[in-house]
């Protein structure tokens, strides 16, 4: 369990807890069970005492019993929560005083105990507490934070699309998808904000990445492939130098990596991958291989689609891949989702793009002339390349190798290879 709710203004690296209780034993008890689990325990006996020396961020949670001299659990509870209005309570009362400690609940108190109680029932009502504090906070942090980091986020995709200026819309619409994919799978609004974000900032790498390799027209080379692959570790360091980005920062270090462990930067395998590397995988394959290139025209839909399923449980995990038609249909258009996930979606919680205008941009973009082009060797069979054509999803240097052949005879003549 994760006690870390937030700065402590005491300072303290273990949870604080108040206790306050007019019977000494009570106390004492209290006191040597919450020690002993590694809480710091502050027992008071007065609860007039107790408002006096409370601050707010002083203390974590408070037990307070109902029936005490001078005032009762809850007047002392309304005088804390005045100080602090999120302060996690958790009532003490014995078995003649239940109504009173449910009327307690209806007012806001975080549990109850029922005296006599046991070391396992009172931890257990402590860590519910916390717990329900911690959600509290974060819920709170993300309202605060979450149009603050789409704003800083989507101008740092404005400034990878000024050095490429294929590479920003991409990161827009990879955002959006994301976050539709994650809303599927029931991730919570915060979950969704970390993936949305590491859709924005997934290629935020590519700012390191010298324009002789980034803008190359023709085959890369080994050594100019390795450098395009520094993209990813790039990306997460920029991003990791704050704590609020760390989440965010894995899913760019990671967002190459494949389900078999034939990705980079760290070759991990399956769930090992974070969930939001996953997801963004999938989408960015779809997204590159039906987007314009500067080394090549946008596949078909149906080409992609038949890629993304081909490699689907090697390259991807399949589950995502469910989770991604679910979202984006047979023709590249967003799929509707459920009322109440499009109502969050749509929230101004965030900055989200007009339900019409990325439709329109999902849609099937229009094929230019094809390139002729001759498929490097590959050790990965393609299902669904025909006649020695390259796989376009074949993990590589940036993503997704996209080759295409020439018009009429679908035998490749000479050209190059590239990444999407």
């Amino acid at each position: 369990m994760n006690w870390d709710l937030r700065p402590s203004r005491s300072g303290n690296a273990r949870p604080r807890v108040l206790c306050v209780d007019d019977e000494p034993v009570i106390l004492q008890i209290l006191r040597r069970l919450l020690e002993v689990q590694g809480f710091e325990p502050v027992v008071c006996g007065d609860p007039l005492a107790a408002i006096s020396m409370f601050t707010e961020g002083m203390f974590d949670v408070v037990i307070t019993d109902i029936h005490m001299p001078r005032m009762d659990g809850l007047s002392l509870m309304r005088a804390l929560r005045e100080k602090q209005p999120e302060l996690p309570v958790v009532v003490v009362t014995g078995h003649g005083t239940v109504d009173t400690a449910i009327q307690a609940l209806r007012e806001g108190a975080t549990g109850m105990l029922v005296k006599p109680f046991t070391g396992e029932e009172l931890l257990g009502e402590v860590r519910r507490a916390l717990s329900t504090a911690q959600m509290h906070y974060e819920a709170l942090q993300y309202r605060y934070l979450s149009p603050v980091l789409d704003s800083i986020a989507l101008t740092l995709s404005t400034a990878i699309e000024a050095r490429n200026l294929e590479t920003g819309e991409h990161c827009r619409q990879l955002g959006i998808l994301s976050e539709r994919m994650a809303a599927v799978l029931g991730l919570d609004e915060r979950q969704q904000m970390t993936i949305r974000i590491g859709g924005y900032l997934h290629d935020i790498g590519k700012i390191g990445i010298a324009d002789a390799v980034l803008l190359k027209p023709g085959r890369l080379t080994e050594s100019e492939m390795a450098e395009m692959r520094r993209h990813s570790e790039i990306g997460a360091a920029i991003l990791e130098v704050h704590d609020a980005m760390a989440d965010i920062a894995q899913i760019v270090r990671h967002h190459h990596e494949r389900w078999d462990g034939r990705g980079y930067p760290d070759g991990l395998v399956g769930d090992a991958i974070p969930l939001g590397g996953r997801i963004i995988a999938v989408a960015d394959a779809f997204n590159a291989m039906i987007s314009d290139r500067i080394y090549r025209p946008a596949l078909s839909v149906e080409r992609a689609w038949a890629e993304l399923r081909a490699h689907s449980g090697s390259q991807f995990d399949a589950e995502i891949v469910e989770v991604f038609e679910k979202v984006v249909d047979e023709h590249g258009h967003l799929r509707p989702l459920d009322p109440a996930i499009e109502q969050t979606l749509n929230s101004d919680v965030h900055v989200p793009m007009a339900a019409e205008e990325l439709h329109a941009r999902l849609a099937m973009l229009p094929m230019l002339e094809p390139l002729v082009v001759t498929p490097a060797n590959s050790s990965e069979a393609c299902p669904v390349a025909v006649n020695g054509e390259e796989c376009a999803v074949l993990s590589s240097g940036e993503g997704c190798e996209i080759v295409t052949s020439g018009e009429g005879d679908r035998t490749p003549s000479s050209g190059a290879r590239q990444v999407a």
